[in-house]
């Protein structure tokens, strides 16, 4: 692939925009300090390269990348994606609804730990402080059956007829199906329904979350259910390369591989 541009001005030039909120002094301001090679290295490859490969929206890069950071952990590199966020123009709202999602993928301590440094974030701007006063449109509904029915619905709307069989055949359901209803409630009949994200947005998240965290037979049973929900194949293959710049490169094979084998039985 030949790219059209210095890798370096292209970087420039978009963290121009994206770094209009960064605050003084942050972490990374020594690094040019303590190697140069570094910070060219991580500006021509990040953000002068993957951040502007064609096949994937940039708002869905910014939302790969929060996730894979959640599921890190790493305070600053999270607060500093999730400015990116915002300043690409997410609201406050959408950028704590991706935690909301993933407390179901990514667990109760790395979400509520991403929760906290989004309004550390939200906190630095009058403007995001006002946007985030905003109340988002959600419906709670009063009863888990309720939530279930909802639930039923949004599933059906989303991956067809079929879908709730696929999603409901799982050992838990057979060895816990207290708890799995339970979950299943809420993830589809209270998370799913709400407007901060579309759903495509949250398949992104999931698709992440099981990346990062090695779910491999589950990420290929999410990768069918991505192609389902208007995600094409070059998207779930750019949504695993965003994230795996900051989890790891290795990760990325193995999701290859489990995206690999569920494009070829789609072709067949």
């Amino acid at each position: 692939m030949v790219f059209s541009k210095n890798l370096l001005e292209a970087a420039e030039q978009l963290k121009v925009f994206t770094d209009r909120f960064v605050p003084e002094g942050r972490l990374t301001g020594a690094l040019p300090d303590i190697s140069s090679d570094y910070v060219r290295l991580q500006d021509e490859v990040m953000w002068g390269g993957v951040w502007q490969v064609p096949g994937l929206d940039i708002t869905l890069r910014s939302i790969a990348t929060i996730s894979a950071q959640c599921c890190n952990g790493w305070g600053f590199g999270l607060q500093h994606q999730i400015r990116v966020g915002l300043s690409l123009g997410m609201s406050p709202q959408k950028v704590k609804g991706i935690f909301l999602q993933l407390m179901f993928y990514a667990g109760i301590p790395a979400t509520v730990f991403a929760l906290t440094q989004a309004q550390k974030v939200i906190n630095e701007q009058a403007i995001w402080i006002r946007e985030d006063l905003v109340p988002l449109d959600a419906h709670w509904l009063n009863t888990v059956a309720e939530k279930m029915f909802r639930g039923a619905k949004v599933i059906e709307q989303t991956w067809g007829l079929t879908a709730q069989t696929l999603l409901s055949g799982t050992l838990a359901q057979e060895l816990i199906p207290e708890i799995e209803a339970l979950v299943c409630a809420y993830n589809y009949g209270e998370v799913w329904d709400r407007c901060d994200l579309s759903s495509k947005e949250r398949t992104v998240c999931i698709l992440v979350a099981l990346m990062c965290r090695g779910h491999s037979r589950l990420l290929k049973q999410h990768i069918q259910y991505a192609l389902d929900n208007a995600l094409t194949e070059r998207e779930i293959c750019e949504v695993f390369s965003q994230a795996a710049w900051y989890r790891g490169w290795p990760y990325l094979e193995e999701a290859l591989s489990q995206a690999q084998s569920v494009f070829d039985g789609c072709s067949t």
